[in-house]
């Protein structure tokens, strides 16, 4: 191939070369020589150019490629030159039409439609692969200004593609199962309902929330929860229709969005094969768990994409009420008063740990033999400012739902260890531990920062953990109870007797305590089955070396039945309600104001006797009390029984005299 080169005037040898350039000898040297060797500079910009070229005739076929073109695309020279470059075109990509032209100034009339596509675009290469390039052409025109050819770069672009692709896929999709996420639910809901509303049918949504899950999380692990996760999301999705959408609003809530409804049966039908699939039990780590479902419906065409949203998640929440399990419930209004009401309540729960609304209220545990405190247990209360004070079971399923159950277990066991940090030494306090928060990373770094914070020796911390903790800890939960309970913490075992193993749960981690749960306590003295299962409990206990607490102690017959059989130590509203103890502030004024009570209380009893003695000083000296009439003294230490606080006792004979003052009072 030839081509044609500009003329270029030589300049007269004695013409100056411009200001700061070379001489006019040595550029028309420089032109000579790159005329001379028109085909060795072809190779070096062209052919050898790492960036993938073609020459293209205006009409659009391959006239020359250079080798980094045949590497992008797979090909080889003889497969390419003559073709036509939508040899290179993806299927889908479609050209402009012909005769459209991309209007930029110096456009060329007839250029070939492809090559006016200037931006990234999809090719194929020769296997089949797709890949992205940034086109670009630049024509090459005559010396008399007709255009003559074109030359086609393509810069590969894949990598770059793929990354960002990839971003916009991550912020669409929920990366543990695979289905889109809420993000990506906003987006299809919308497109959803303005085609339902052209259509003349119904949006439905399948809200479902996993019941327990959250018991195998704590118990199996997170791993383990994740990959029940997954397989839920499976199942799901190969359960739904291709016009259906599985969703993975986060944690164990998933929503099936349903498009082209016509009626409430035809949703209804839907939500029963979903929890028909959840069913069949599920296999982890050798196990087999059993799930079930909560659902929540609702449907609609003419609604904002939120308002219908919101109508799924109530009828989720009364689907829920009550704690109950595997209900279909369908959204017929707005939220109740108890749905607001526990969403309120799940915005104020957020802003109670910084707003210092928290207490800890403290129950006493005691010696059944002589009811000497032997510790408190730390409950934890909820000061609302408008609710007023909360018990735990008013608020821990909000703290749940906003996975705020570690934030308010490390706010009680720092709590608790400062406050018994103040008490009397030997007094020990018991905290409740959340399977979920043992099994977190960082729990026994939690408990020694604790511990060194409020200086409470290790000894006197014990954490309550309950059977089904036990018996399904997890490896980081078994690593976590070991290090806490290496540094001398000890391990009580709740609610014993009411799990699925006591034995296994014993055997499982270094238990310390058990405590018998109050179930058991409140019939012990009434029903003998009771009976005979806390007595073969409390055997159990001692057997094993172990304290053992009775729990929900309400009266003294339940506590002198177990002290008779042999239970050492005992909770309940029988010896204290929870309260909230002083601080050690309070507890130091206490001791300042009791001290100085004494102090005066001192001073006066010094000023009476000193009193007393000046008046009984005067009086006549006390006869023989034999047989003598008068006045007899007689001091307070020679009193048997001294009375509750000091006086003189005065005995007078007056059977001589008349009873004139029989009615007026004698000191």
């Amino acid at each position: 191939m030839t081509l044609s080169a500009p003329h270029v005037p030589r300049p007269r040898g004695d013409q100056p070369g411009e200001p700061g350039g070379a001489p006019a000898g040595t550029r028309l040297r420089a032109i000579d020589t790159l005329l001379a060797d028109r085909g060795q500079m072809f190779r070096a910009l062209f052919l050898s150019s790492p960036v993938p070229k073609a020459l293209v005739d205006l009409d659009g076929h391959l006239l020359v490629v250079n080798d980094a073109l045949c590497a992008l695309s797979g090909r080889g020279i003889d497969d390419m030159v003559g073709r036509h470059v939508d040899l290179l075109a993806h299927p889908d990509e479609a050209p402009l039409p012909e005769g459209e032209t991309s209007g930029g100034p110096g456009s060329v009339p007839g250029l070939d439609p492809w090559l006016r596509q200037d931006g990234e675009r999809r090719l194929r290469r020769a296997d089949g692969s797709e890949l992205w390039v940034q086109q670009s052409h630049d024509v090459v025109h005559r010396s008399t200004g007709e255009p003559h050819f074109v030359v086609l770069s393509l810069v590969d672009v894949t990598d770059r593609r793929r990354a960002e692709e990839d971003l916009v896929r991550r912020a669409f999709t929920d990366p543990l199962t695979g289905l889109p996420n809420r993000r990506a639910l906003t987006d299809r809901l919308a497109h959803a309902l303005a085609l339902s509303r052209r259509r003349g049918l119904q949006v439905g949504l399948v809200h479902l929330d996993l019941d327990r899950f959250q018991a195998v999380n704590d118990t199996l692990g997170t791993e383990a929860g994740d990959q029940l996760l997954s397989q839920v999301a499976d199942r799901l999705r190969w359960s739904t229709r291709v016009e259906d959408t599985a969703v993975r609003l986060g944690a164990d809530e998933f929503l099936i969005l349903a498009e082209d409804v016509e009626d409430l049966d035809g949703l209804r039908a839907l939500a029963d094969r979903l929890l028909s699939v959840l069913d069949d039990p599920f296999l982890l780590g050798g196990r087999e768990i059993v799930l079930s479902a909560s659902v929540g419906l609702t449907m609609g065409s003419d609604v904002a994409p939120d308002d219908l949203l919101r109508q799924a998640h109530s009828a989720l929440t009364y689907a829920k009420r009550d704690g109950s399990r595997a209900r279909i419930e369908v959204h017929d209004g707005g939220l109740t008063e108890d749905e607001v009401d526990l969403l309120q309540l799940e915005t104020d729960l957020r802003r109670a740990l910084d707003g210092n609304e928290l207490r800890l209220f403290y129950q006493p545990i005691v010696s059944l033999a002589d009811e000497t405190l032997l510790g408190y247990e730390a409950l934890i209360r909820w000061q609302h400012p408008t609710r007023g004070l909360l018990p735990p079971g008013a608020f821990l399923d909000a703290a749940e739902n906003n996975r705020l159950t570690s934030r308010l277990g490390a706010w009680v066991l720092r709590q608790a260890c400062t406050d018994a940090a103040g008490w009397p030494a030997g007094l020990r306090v018991h905290v409740n531990v959340s399977a979920r928060h043992l099994a977190e990373e960082g729990f026994s770094d939690l408990v020694a920062a604790a511990l060194d914070e409020s200086g409470l020796p290790p000894e006197r911390l014990e954490l309550e953990i309950t059977e089904s903790t036990a018996l399904f800890a997890a490896e980081a939960t078994l690593q976590a109870v070991s290090e806490v309970t290496e540094r001398g913490v000890t391990l009580a075992l709740d609610d014993f007797g009411t799990g699925y193993s006591a034995i296994t749960a014993l055997h499982r981690l270094p238990i310390h305590t058990v405590k018998i749960d109050r179930s058991f306590v409140a019939d012990v003295v009434t029903r003998p089955s009771t009976a005979a299962l806390v007595q073969g409990l409390l055997n159990l206990g001692q057997g094993m070396g172990l304290q053992v607490i009775a729990e929900g102690i309400e009266d003294l017959d339940q506590a002198d039945w177990l002290r008779r059989h042999g239970c050492a130590m005992a909770q309940g509203y029988a010896f204290g309600r929870p309260a909230p103890l002083p601080s050690r502030a309070e507890a130091l004024m206490a001791e300042v104001l009791v001290e100085q009570a004494a102090e005066e209380a001192a001073a006066v009893l010094e000023a009476v006797t000193g009193e007393l003695e000046a008046v009984t000083g005067g009086l006549p000296p006390v006869p023989d009390p034999a047989g003598a009439d008068g006045v007899d003294l007689f001091l307070l230490d020679d009193v048997d029984t001294p009375p509750a606080r000091p006086f003189l006792v005065v005995v007078e004979d007056h059977t001589d005299e008349p009873d004139d003052d029989a009615d007026r009072p004698r000191a």
